[in-house]
């Protein structure tokens, strides 16, 4: 982990809690969150739907692209954003295009992803309020009917859709989900997004009136379908509640990650859906305390996919030398317990050692404890008789 992204991340992070500029070190962030209308257990179900198609994606995505496709409908299948790009152009020139409206550029992911607005100013594409082609963002794609889910749209929103000459859509292939029965539960739960206020839906299949365009994106996202422990990452709704409980995001922001995915689920993707030389050490950026789990509405087990990403790392030979063998000898003092009963000032010694000058400097080392968990809980039994 000893490299130049990676060094720019502790000084981002440093930087952040020297000046104060965001939270309290390690405090959270002052915001109530809101009940969710859908039980619980409907919305594990959700997460168990959604981890259904991602597994069975391949099948997914040709059941909604034979749905969608029509007469007026075309979908295209997008590797990474110089596709999306290409085919932009070709339509670009084809409808003779020379604005877009854009709405909700900067909350959307997938705009900010693609980096949507600087190829627009590169292609000399005005933004208008009354574009000749409409941009939007799908939030869902409905396998079953071959419909789209748009969230946070205004009350015009629908009018536009059905009205316009040319729509553009844009999703990524992991947006899907089996069944239409599952649109309202999904729009309860990213609520949370919108503040707590209720988010507008809306489901679009077709206009008689106008053509419509899909772009659904890959871009890296195979990279973590490879690794069977961490495909559930890809069914995270994006709701945003882990990034408002995590300690370490909190502490650091979004500045020390210099992308649009920060977070939790960052911490798992990252390496996967960027570079794992430049991206490796954020699988390391968490403290295991489980915060995320607790108000994830879906109930991602977080905590076991990092470590999961971490082991992957490790035995991919992504981790440095130095780093590895740090783990072999912490691997090896936690699995003896004659080592981990030893005396507590070798232990300190070893556990110094063990961490790197950049963690003493910036975390308070805990003491250990006078006597071993062993004496303690013999004491504590012999007291109880």
């Amino acid at each position: 982990m000893n490299n130049d992204f990676y060094t720019s991340f502790l000084d981002s992070s440093r930087k952040v809690i020297a000046d104060k500029s965001g939270p309290a070190a390690f405090g959270l962030k002052e915001r109530p969150v809101p009940a969710v209308a859908t039980e619980r257990a409907a919305a594990e179900r959700f997460r168990l739907a959604l981890q259904r198609s991602i597994e069975n994606l391949d099948e997914e995505l040709a059941r909604f692209g034979k749905q969608f496709s029509g007469k007026r409908n075309t979908v295209f299948w997008a590797t990474d954003y110089n596709d999306v790009f290409d085919c932009l152009k070709k339509l670009f020139k084809a409808y003779k295009i020379k604005s877009v409206r854009l709405p909700n550029v900067n909350s959307s992911t997938v705009f900010r992803e693609l980096g949507i607005k600087y190829f627009l100013r590169d292609a000399k594409i005005e933004l208008a309020e009354e574009g000749d082609m409409q941009f939007f963002v799908a939030d869902l794609m409905l396998a079953d009917t071959g419909s789209l889910v748009l969230l946070n749209q205004s009350n015009s929103g629908f009018g536009r859709l059905t009205n316009s000459k040319t729509n553009v859509f844009f999703t990524t292939i992991d947006r899907i989900v089996g069944s239409s029965d599952w649109a309202e539960v999904y729009q309860q739960l990213m609520s949370y997004r919108n503040g707590g206020g209720s988010q507008d839906m809306i489901v679009f299949r077709e206009s008689e009136h106008c053509n419509s365009y899909l772009f659904i994106i890959d871009n890296q996202r195979t990279n973590v379908l490879r690794h069977k422990e961490l495909r559930q990452a890809l069914t995270c709704i994006g709701c945003g509640r882990c990034n408002d409980v995590c300690p370490v995001y909190q502490t650091v922001g979004d500045e020390p990650y210099n992308n649009v995915f920060a977070g939790p689920v960052a911490n798992i993707t990252l390496p996967y859906l960027e570079t794992i030389e430049s991206y490796r050490h954020v699988a390391y950026a968490c403290t295991l305390c489980g915060r995320c789990e607790e108000v994830c509405p879906i109930a991602l087990p977080i905590r076991d996919m990092i470590v999961d990403s971490r082991q992957i790392l490790l035995e991919n030979n992504a981790v440095d030398k130095d780093d590895r063998r740090r783990l072999s000898i912490m691997r090896k003092m936690l699995s003896s317990r004659k080592k981990m009963n030893g005396n507590k000032l070798m232990r300190r010694h070893l556990l110094l050692k063990f961490l790197s000058s950049d963690y003493r400097r910036t975390h308070r080392i805990l003491p250990f404890a006078n006597e071993t968990f062993n004496k303690s809980m013999k004491k504590q039994s012999e007291n109880g008789k």
